[in-house]
């Protein structure tokens, strides 16, 4: 799986695993697991690179905004927000790394685990078991949450007179844009029309 792969399946989690190496497992929105032969890190610096994206520009604007040097929330469009969550002790490797990252939006519900861990479900139906306390990982989301809004703020403002999607975003616009969850899909929707026109061009 690559990383236009990802992109078409929608990401939930990248995780570092070890399997013949240090690779990563990726969680998709439809529940389906693959691994990707390259490090967590690797393979997120390969996704902010498809998607334009300054990690370290990104990393320092957001985290002097909710005044955080770590585990800054990285915004990489209007549907994929990646969280800094550890979820390995013990890395074999000094470079190896505990971090994997999942998907703001892809997550449900946050409960209690042993060890004064936490456990996310996802959207997907997929657990995981993170070695954060669940106190700890409210506080992660929210300031998912803040970074979310700023960068919706930041790169959409003025985006209603735009442009206009097809099917129900033409009808009501005005109400659905008051709205938060109708807001996601509207940007969601936008972008991802912007997207496949770039494709089209590029193909031609």
């Amino acid at each position: 799986m690559n990383v236009e792969d990802v992109f078409n399946n929608g990401l939930t989690a990248l995780l570092p695993v070890y399997d013949d190496g240090n690779v990563t497992r990726v969680f998709t929105h439809n529940g389906e697991q693959a691994l990707v032969r390259k490090t967590c890190k690797t393979v997120l610096k390969n996704l902010a690179r498809f998607y334009g994206v300054d990690l370290a520009a990104t990393r320092s604007y957001y985290g002097r905004i909710i005044n955080k040097k770590q585990g800054v929330p990285i915004p990489m469009t209007a549907n994929l927000l990646l969280i800094p969550v550890k979820v390995r002790e013990n890395p074999l490797g000094e470079n190896d790394g505990t971090l994997g990252y999942l998907n703001f939006q892809e997550i449900k519900q946050v409960t209690d685990g042993d060890g004064g861990h936490c456990h996310i479900a996802f959207k997907c139906n997929k657990d995981l078991l993170v070695l954060v306390s669940h106190t700890t990982m409210k506080e992660y989301m929210k300031n998912a949450r803040l970074v979310e809004n700023l960068y919706l703020s930041r790169h959409f403002q003025g985006f209603e007179g735009a442009h206009k999607p097809s099917s129900a975003f033409q009808e009501s616009e005005a109400k659905y844009i008051t709205d938060e969850a109708f807001l996601r899909e509207y940007l969601l929707e936008l972008l991802l029309e912007i997207i496949r026109k770039q494709k089209n061009q590029a193909a031609k």
